[in-house]
């Protein structure tokens, strides 16, 4: 039966969720969400909020970045993709914090949680969102169960006991 509803589910258009910090009240509902481009969105983000941090901080925060992503190859990970939790279970979970606390999505944030004057600052920055979307059919990675983590949150309902089967894609 899973694999009968994972094929229904690659045919049809599926529902998922964004956890974020958003920049302005309402930026998200005018401009959308978009696949990153990781330099691109760490520029943008500096032009809007860079006069918040020194210039010994803006050059703390560059070099973080790219130990982070280049050096450290997390770029495979991030670069042209966007992240989404496949049911509300997963997008309201405590793994899900680390989004709503920092402002400027993982592109930005992930490398300066443990950076504690610019992280206080982050955190200052825009206000938590889940941004929910209609992914169209066959968008999340085919390398991801839709039908698991949407099986486990029907189940669930019915028994709070049971195992949550959390996903993103």
């Amino acid at each position: 039966m899973a694999e009968e509803f994972e094929a229904y589910l690659r045919r049809h258009a599926v529902i998922a969720y964004h956890c974020t910090r958003e920049p302005a009240p309402g930026y998200f509902q005018q401009h959308g969400l978009r696949l990153l481009a990781l330099e691109a969105h760490q520029e943008e983000f500096l032009a809007r909020f860079g006069m918040n941090f020194s210039p010994a901080e803006v050059a703390e925060m560059r070099e973080a970045w790219r130990t982070h992503f280049l050096v450290g190859r997390q770029v495979k990970h991030r670069e042209g993709m966007l992240w989404f939790c496949l049911t509300k279970e997963t997008a309201y979970s405590q793994g899900t914090d680390v989004f709503f606390k920092f402002c400027g999505g993982g592109a930005v944030f992930m490398p300066l949680k443990r950076h504690p004057t610019i992280a206080d600052k982050l955190g200052q920055l825009g206000a938590p969102v889940v941004v929910t979307v209609q992914l169209p059919p066959g968008a999340p990675s085919p390398h991801r169960s839709l039908a698991l983590p949407l099986l486990s949150a029907y189940h669930r309902t019915r028994r709070p006991d049971a195992s949550a089967w959390l996903a993103e894609t």
